[in-house]
């Protein structure tokens, strides 16, 4: 079974990474993490680059246009 986990934000990297850490505590992992994201500024974009290494499956960043 393949699971993807979505995520929405939108300027909010301290409440994002909160959620992606919480993420990382789970037991079983989703096959993928997808975080959609509505426009935010680059500290978004930055926070998912820097937490991606610490993921065992692919956390995707969807970006676009506000």
């Amino acid at each position: 079974m393949t699971i993807s986990l979505i995520i929405a934000t939108y300027n909010a990297p301290r409440q994002l990474q909160l959620c992606l850490n919480s993420v990382l505590r789970q037991t079983v992992m989703p096959s993928e993490v997808v975080i959609a994201d509505d426009g935010s500024r680059d500290d978004t974009r930055e926070l998912v680059g820097n937490m991606r290494p610490q993921f065992t499956v692919p956390l995707i960043h969807v970006w676009h246009e506000d």
